[in-house]
């Protein structure tokens, strides 16, 4: 964090008075046409500097120049930087609590109310997450969700049947289980190699949102994409904080770092899911063979979802030491069923972003939390 002193002498006995600003340093290792930046971080940065009158600052250095995914983490505790977005599915070891929201992707492809309860979840109803980020020097403050997940590949897939055999990239959790119940072969392999991997027969499917067949140019390479109940991922800390530097800030600019964190969670969220309308309306168009939920596989995610609870509370347990799992899990649910509901009214943005904020945020205390 950088600290920039600044003070003004007052009357002849040189007595002064002094005001700290805090230039707080962000890496990130997407580039900045990436969701998170163009819509997050400029929704975001502004207001806080806005609200904390100039007192707060960033620095945003993206692109990977200072941190990639996998090391984000560790950096961020380390103190290489002030605050970055986080991948949670890259530290299981370390977030092993974490990572059942990471697991229970499939349940929903509302993004907005997927961001609404992760953020809700970890932040009010799991005190072990917060303890597991707490362990690593890192403050967590909220999750956006991407667009809904959909199969981008050479040949159609209609059914459970129609991925066997086939070599299929994946984000993980959920995905890599249903993946391989359903007879194909996990790749996990970076979205920014998936063109590639596709043009050369590396994978044969893409599992990405539809945005993908444009931000990515996956339609030069690909012929078809199955719209479908494949869920959001939703392990994205949209900014989270380098606990020393937080506990550095005043006590009045944490409470407008919680309270500037909604709109922006918001508007990353709805950047994705922009972007992804903006490709499937364009799909037909540059070649692509659509399909929309096709009955079958439908019915079959839907087995799928429901079986896989058991194994996720399994693997909860037995891999990563979670005790109370299935509360857990429960607790998670509860909360995207109730911000399911509150989207499906069809309030706007801004409203939604006003609800986060007076029943999530709100109920933190900028005197305790994160210290």
């Amino acid at each position: 964090m950088k600290r920039t002193l600044s003070a003004a002498l007052v009357g002849l006995l040189a007595s002064s008075v002094s005001a700290t600003a805090f230039e707080l340093t962000v890496s990130s290792w997407v580039a900045p046409s990436h969701p998170t930046i163009f819509a997050g971080y400029e929704t975001y940065f502004p207001a806080v500097t806005e609200a904390s009158d100039g007192e707060v600052t960033f620095n945003l250095v993206s692109g990977g120049a200072l941190l990639g995914g996998k090391e984000t983490l560790t950096g961020l505790g380390d103190g290489v930087v002030d605050a970055s977005v986080l991948a949670l599915t890259y530290n299981p070891a370390q977030l092993p609590t974490s990572q059942l929201v990471a697991e229970l992707a499939m349940l929903s492809g509302n993004s907005l109310a997927v961001a609404a309860a992760v953020t809700e979840f970890t932040l009010l109803d799991c005190a072990p997450c917060i303890a597991e980020f707490a362990k690593q020097n890192v403050v967590y403050t909220g999750s956006y969700a991407t667009a809904p997940y959909a199969l981008i590949s050479k040949s159609d897939v209609v059914e459970t049947a129609d991925v066997a055999g086939k070599r299929i990239r994946s984000p993980g959790g959920a995905w890599d289980r249903w993946i391989t119940e359903a007879g194909g072969t996990v790749v996990h392999t970076s979205s920014s190699e998936m063109y590639e991997a596709l043009d050369k027969g590396v994978i044969d499917i893409a599992m990405q949102p539809a945005a993908a067949l444009k931000t990515h140019s996956l339609w030069d390479v690909a012929g078809s994409i199955t719209l479908g109940s494949f869920g959001v991922y939703n392990s994205g800390p949209l900014l989270a904080f380098n606990k020393d530097s937080w506990a550095e800030l005043s006590a009045e600019n944490r409470r407008v770092l919680l309270d500037k964190m909604a709109p922006a969670i918001v508007a990353t969220t709805e950047a994705y899911v922009t972007q992804n309308e903006e490709a499937k309306a364009a799909a037909a168009d540059q070649g692509m063979k659509v399909m929309n939920e096709p009955e079958k596989l439908e019915a079959e995610i839907a087995t799928f979802n429901s079986q896989d609870i058991s194994a996720i509370v399994e693997k909860a347990s037995d891999v990563y030491g979670v005790e109370n799992a299935k509360a857990l899990i429960e607790s998670y649910q509860a909360s995207l069923a109730k911000w399911e509901e509150i989207t499906a009214s069809g309030l706007s943005g801004d409203a939604l972003a006003e609800r986060m904020k007076s029943e999530i945020f709100d109920k933190l205390s900028e005197n305790d939390y994160g210290l």
